[in-house]
């Protein structure tokens, strides 16, 4: 009953069974497996405890633990490949930084309106350079770690790259037209236009990405555009560098040059699987490249604070320095403290060993679906 709902089939379970059932497809779902897939394995273990006439705990064990387990054998290959991105759609990303601005500029459009007055023109042209400029380059920025991470990395750096050009052009032509002088726009009129682009951003026209499947992988039925591909995913989605990334593909490729010197006629999509499904085996071996990604996400941080650093000490020092000034370097004093605090090598450690016990579980739950 694939149209069913999963608390529909939990309700079918004996009475002394449906706490478990219930707890089994908590587990499910935070394991990301969508409505139908959760009622194909919430009915399989109904059938599974009629057929036995055991309970559910003693035939499957703790439901929490159960359920990791088929969850990831139940997911398919893309959505194994998805739980590594936070956001699995460009557009979703897009959205989620317009909310953030948006709410941004209402928050600081109400506090200039309180401490300036409501009819004043407090703005400056620098203000929104900057704004755009940020905006643009922090929108470029994610986008290329986005198709990066999906292994499109031709696509990450021109949309990269192209977006901090057409970002700094903008910053560039509005404070050579304005510089130093307002706006004439009354405070008032700046929260109502962050308020409207942070309620706008979702009527933009959001849809998955397009993904390939088994069964659109014709692509990759030519063994190089494979052998690409695979590369181009072990880069991207898990970070290997280009000689670490050929080095972990050398012996499939000497086991597929020899297959075929040897007439074989299997696929490489029979040997191997597809691009995804091989990278994710491959994806447990992978602890030198989390332990870069890991220290590039705390470095950055602390890379953006170094840029206001210099005003926000200048103005803490200025003789005529306000409560504010003081808030916001005792706000960055902490902030540098605590992201500081967070490299410390055990903290690396829990990261890296925790993230490759994901994939190893990721490659468990792989094989354990191809066998079913």
């Amino acid at each position: 009953m694939a149209s069913a709902e999963p608390q529909h089939i939990v309700e079918q379970y004996p009475e002394h069974d449906r706490d478990w059932a219930q707890e089994f497809s908590l587990a499910l779902m935070l394991h990301d497996l969508n409505d139908s897939q959760s009622v194909q394995e919430l009915e399989s273990a109904l059938a599974a405890i009629r057929d036995s006439g055991q309970g559910a705990e003693d035939l499957f064990g703790d439901p929490i633990e159960y359920g990791e387990v088929r969850a990831y054998a139940r997911l398919t290959p893309q959505q194994l490949a998805n739980s590594e991105m936070s956001v699995n759609s460009s557009v979703l990303l897009i959205i989620g930084l317009g909310i953030g601005v948006g709410l941004l500029c209402a928050g600081f459009g109400t506090w200039v309106g309180f401490r300036d007055g409501w009819t004043a023109n407090s703005w400056r042209y620098w203000q929104l350079a900057a704004l755009c400029g940020g905006t643009g380059i922090a929108l470029s920025g994610h986008l290329w770690w986005f198709y990066r991470l999906k292994g499109k990395i031709t696509r990450s750096w021109a949309l990269g790259l192209a977006g901090i050009a057409v970002s700094i052009a903008a910053v560039s032509l509005i404070a050579t037209l304005g510089g130093e002088q307002a706006i004439p726009m009354p405070n008032w009129l700046a929260p109502i236009l962050g308020i409207a682009l942070a309620v706008g951003a979702f009527w933009l026209p959001y849809k998955d990405e397009p993904t390939a499947t088994r069964n659109d992988a014709a692509a990759f039925t030519d063994p190089e555009a494979w052998f690409a591909e695979s590369t181009r995913l072990l880069r991207g989605r898990y970070g290997m560098r280009g000689k670490e990334a050929a080095s972990v593909m050398a012996p499939a490729r000497e086991h597929w040059t020899n297959s075929s010197l040897a007439g074989e006629r299997t696929s490489i999509l029979e040997e191997f699987g597809t691009p995804s499904e091989f990278a994710i085996g491959l994806g447990v071996n992978t602890g030198k490249a989390l332990q870069r990604r890991w220290l590039l996400r705390r470095l950055l941080p602390l890379a953006i604070a170094g840029i206001y650093a210099q005003s926000i000490v200048e103005g803490l020092l200025a003789a005529d320095r306000n409560g504010w000034d003081i808030f916001f370097a005792v706000f960055l004093a902490i902030f540098v403290a605590v992201t500081l605090y967070e490299l410390r090598p055990a903290n690396r450690a829990d990261y890296v060993e925790s993230k490759l016990a994901q994939r190893r579980a990721h490659a468990r739950g792989l094989e354990e679906g191809r066998d079913e």
